[in-house]
């Protein structure tokens, strides 16, 4: 899984995106989702060598933060829950943020990235895409549900909790240990669906605005 990410499979998946965008006759959607894809991946690539300072961590994973392979895991899910229909748009934000999740830890596990490298790229694929998202003129969409909310709130807290808990980015002593993997791999999860949940609350959030309007 860690490997199928390259530029070929980010264009390949990246342009069957932009198609199904193109089919629906939406060049508003295409705009949103290509300034995605490549504002995310020219930013991770951007401050890797201008980040890459950093105190007790190894030479290996020095240029690690934020991790392109997160940042273009998260960014291709949060395009397609841009595009996807209001009805499927659920099942779509579930099979982004697993997606990123199991990209994420797999990166961790295997001594790829750091757990706040992950997290670094999941966040800035979801500034490129909210702010992408500005373009997208959609109609009335379904009100979220309170619970949706109130679990998404919730998730939040716990993945800054893990994230306080785990002290990211000293998880590791030598590139070869894996202390606290499930750990990680859970708070990986919880940033993961937190950022899925609450890019797919805003933008209904920000259709149903724009139809009051």
């Amino acid at each position: 899984m860690l490997t199928a990410i390259a530029v070929t499979s980010f264009a390949f998946i990246g342009g069957l995106i932009v198609l199904w965008s193109l089919l629906q006759w939406r060049l508003d959607l295409v705009a949103a989702v290509v300034i995605t894809l490549v504002g995310s991946v020219a930013t991770s690539e951007y401050l890797k060598p201008t980040l890459h300072a950093r105190e007790g961590v190894p030479n290996a994973l020095a240029q690690g933060f934020p991790s392109g392979h997160s940042t273009v895991a998260l960014a291709l899910g949060l395009s397609f829950v841009l595009v996807a229909p209001v009805r499927q748009r659920t099942f779509a934000a579930a099979g982004a943020a697993i997606y990123a999740a199991v990209m994420g830890a797999g990166l961790v596990f295997n001594a790829w990235h750091l757990p706040s490298d992950v997290g670094g790229g999941f966040c800035v694929a979801t500034a490129w895409a909210a702010g992408a998202a500005q373009l997208v003129k959609r109609p009335l969409d379904r009100a979220i549900p309170g619970w949706l909310v109130a679990a998404a709130v919730v998730l939040v807290v716990l993945a800054a909790l893990a994230a306080w808990h785990l002290r990211p980015g000293l998880s590791f002593t030598v590139i070869t240990s894996h202390r606290r993997v499930l750990e990680d791999a859970i708070g990986i999860a919880l940033t993961a669906v937190a950022c899925c949940a609450a890019f797919a609350y805003a933008i209904a959030d920000r259709s149903a605005s724009a139809t009051r309007s």
